[in-house]
């Protein structure tokens, strides 16, 4: 991977967010919309990632035969604004621990600019209905007491094994929201993130990711929608990925036009106190650095 090394970083000014959601998925807002929210804040990149095809029905994702209008859009509002911002065309991608990206049309990914991989669905119920961690406390609870007998540390881990199988193989362009277990985990209500055998889980699948040339992001979509109140991933997470110089970029998971830079004056901060060295953002020519 390249980078490309800019000066000084203006902290009034937001780089970029390639982690968004419009109303062709379960976002409030039209392509456009974000892409003129994305100019108001003086980004040099929008990417617009719509949650890909599931092979099942959910109100969350493109319906398949609204795919290439999805394409279409986004190509066009790449030619509208480009003296503007670079438009990016992406696709969050759910991967699921028995089938993969089996359920992804091939040709799909040839037209998309980057990708993000995400794992939303942990394990099946015995009807075979998938489960969720990005659910409510209750669905969670409900899916590791089936599939795992209720032993919340093998599900976490088995989370965090399969995250690394995933970019060991399919190399996805970012990695999305990285712990995304921790959603309903408060005041360590599932699991503590300070015993040894969740560190582990997680360096161990830092690991493979730094052989990758995935970049990891950090994340304020939960902030933005309530959830929490701390950005993904933690804190000591984002300290073990630059230890290992696997490369970093903000995003925001904007599901809103308004929530477009959610937090990210905080997350620039944060990226400058823990000295991250490889801060970087996505353009039409490839990743650039951000020099703090």
């Amino acid at each position: 991977m390249e980078f490309y090394t800019r000066g000084g970083m203006d902290i009034n000014m937001y780089y970029s967010t390639i982690h968004t959601h419009t109303n062709y998925c379960d976002g409030n807002n039209t392509p456009e919309e974000m892409v003129l929210a994305a100019i108001n804040k003086g980004m040099k990149t929008i990417g617009i990632s719509t949650h890909g095809p599931l092979p099942f029905d959910v109100k969350w994702a493109v319906d398949d035969d609204k795919i290439q209008t999805y394409i279409d859009e986004i190509n066009a509002l790449k030619e509208k604004y480009t003296d503007k911002i670079d438009v990016l065309l992406g696709m969050e991608l759910d991967y699921f621990i028995d089938t993969e990206f089996d359920h992804i049309d091939k040709s799909i990914l040839k037209q998309l600019d980057y990708t993000i991989g995400s794992i939303h669905y942990l394990g099946r119920f015995d009807d075979g209905r998938p489960w969720t961690v990005d659910g409510s406390y209750d669905k969670l609870l409900s899916g590791i007491n089936s599939s795992y007998d209720g032993d919340v540390k093998k599900a976490i881990s088995d989370y965090y094994y399969h995250l690394s199988k995933m970019v060991e193989k399919y190399k996805p362009t970012v990695v999305g929201h990285m712990d995304l277990v921790k959603k309903n985990n408060k005041n360590n209500l599932l699991f503590n993130e300070n015993e040894d055998w969740y560190k582990d889980s997680v360096c161990k699948c830092l690991d493979i990711i730094k052989d990758s040339d995935s970049v990891i992001e950090i994340n304020t979509g939960a902030i933005a929608r309530g959830y929490m109140t701390e950005q993904y991933p933690s804190r000591w997470i984002l300290e073990e990925i630059n230890s290992r110089q696997i490369p970093i970029t903000i995003n925001s998971d904007a599901h809103l036009n308004d929530n477009i830079a959610c937090k990210f004056d905080e997350m620039y901060e944060l990226a400058k106190e823990l000295k991250i060295e490889n801060l970087v953002y996505l353009t039409k020519t490839g990743w650039q650095k951000i020099v703090l």
